[in-house]
């Protein structure tokens, strides 16, 4: 099956940014078909661009450094310095959130002992902020419009009562779904993790 060099770059950055992962959460995040995600992760296997990991607890496709190297081949033909530059605007916008959610993320793990209505207030006053930095990322690069359901997702759940939601590790929380939009700003805009960042 033929796809198009923007198609493979989506695949690849999102396996970038995510380091492992299946072809369903590349659909969700892409938009591409199924098929065609298929096409892709195979080919680039086929290529020594990726490796499939399978038969453990955790499976998927990961990038290989010819991968990366590809990706940020892609990646200066795909990004223009316009997208890169109205993107800047979104980065900076996230910065102090940023800083905020982590901050409120030491709160959970360190003081609140599982009391969610702890740290519900910070987080939905932060989700709102956040709701400006996406609309700002998602007008310079459309593709990372489906970040905002996920947050709205992980923010109803830890809403609803499930403690897990905000920060337990690779399973889609609060703080999986930044750590990714952080990665994915950075990848996108080609930029180092600096002091800023942290």
């Amino acid at each position: 099956m033929s796809y198009t060099t923007k198609e493979e770059f989506d695949v690849l950055h999102r396996l970038r940014v995510r380091g492992l992962a299946t072809a369903e959460p590349l659909m969700q995040s892409t938009g591409h078909s199924q098929p065609t995600i298929q096409s892709i992760l195979d080919d680039a296997v086929a290529r020594g661009l990726a490796k499939s990991r399978t038969g453990g607890r955790v499976e998927g496709y990961m990038l290989t450094s010819a991968g990366r190297e590809r990706h940020t081949e892609l990646r200066a033909r795909q990004v223009s310095p316009d997208e890169v530059e109205a993107l800047t605007v979104a980065y900076e916008a996230f910065l102090a959130p940023n800083r905020e959610f982590k901050q409120l993320t030491t709160e959970w793990q360190t003081e609140a002992a599982g009391d969610t209505d702890r740290i519900l207030p910070g987080l939905v006053q932060l989700h709102e902020q956040l709701g400006k930095v996406l609309s700002l990322a998602v007008s310079a690069t459309p593709r990372m419009r489906h970040y905002q359901p996920q947050f709205d997702s992980a923010l109803d759940s830890f809403r609803g009562g499930d403690p897990g939601a905000i920060a337990r590790p690779m399973s889609g929380s609060y703080h999986d779904i930044w750590m990714e939009l952080h990665e994915d700003l950075l990848l996108t805009l080609g930029r180092e993790r600096t002091d800023a960042d942290e």
